[in-house]
């Protein structure tokens, strides 16, 4: 599970990285548990956010804790429509057992969201809605469309695969554009064997140097 969560928070870095404006340092994060941690280390790699949390139950622990390690500020909201409200950038990591915000909540100059809670057919973070009003970027399509947020948005005729914008590796290789200007940007993070395979090779190298 360790190797997991740092996999993801690696996947969230590249995502902030390539799906961001420098300008986009206000960071919510609606979940805090051990992914929302490494979300937050790899947002902060990226570049000096102040963190906003908002969580059923670990909000103030986790923002105490982050802003310890991190030197960086962190505040609680009072409610995931506030934390929306004032994000540039936000991560989201919950059980997925239902839709954590709504559109009319997202700022209006532009926001990134990185949903990485829905790994499995019953989960979906992010409102239908929301996946089709901007650019929606996949790890993988066709594992996103099988049991990531943009299988909800299929089920529900409201997108297309053609309406995906791009891979993430697309925009990282660019051959497909980041951020343009105040659009909705979603990036679906389901996870991938690639990545497993990448994180567990560095793993291997490191500790057959000890």
């Amino acid at each position: 599970r360790f190797m997991t969560d740092l996999r993801t928070g690696a996947a969230g870095a590249v995502s902030m990285k390539h799906c961001t404006s420098p300008e986009q340092d206000v960071v919510g994060f609606i979940g805090c548990g051990a992914i929302a941690r490494n979300m937050a280390r790899a947002a902060a790699a990226v570049r000096p956010i102040k963190g906003i949390a908002y969580a059923i139950d670990g909000a103030e622990t986790f923002a105490k804790e982050m802003e310890a390690e991190l030197g960086m500020p962190f505040t609680v909201a009072d409610s995931a429509q506030a934390l929306c409200g004032k994000s540039d950038v936000i991560f989201t990591q919950t059980p997925g057992s239902k839709t954590v915000l709504e559109k009319s909540w997202l700022n209006p100059k532009g926001v990134t969201i990185i949903a990485s809670g829905s790994d499995q057919p019953t989960k979906q973070e992010i409102p239908t809605d929301v996946l089709a009003a901007g650019k929606y970027v996949a790890d993988l399509v066709k594992q996103t469309s099988k049991v990531g947020e943009l299988r909800s948005a299929l089920k529900a005729g409201v997108m297309t695969e053609k309406d995906v914008h791009a891979e993430l590796g697309e925009i990282v290789n660019g051959d497909k554009s980041g951020r343009e200007g105040n659009e909705i940007i979603v990036v679906d993070l389901t996870g991938t064997g690639a990545q497993d395979a990448a994180i567990g090779q560095v793993a291997w190298e490191k500790l057959s140097s000890l």
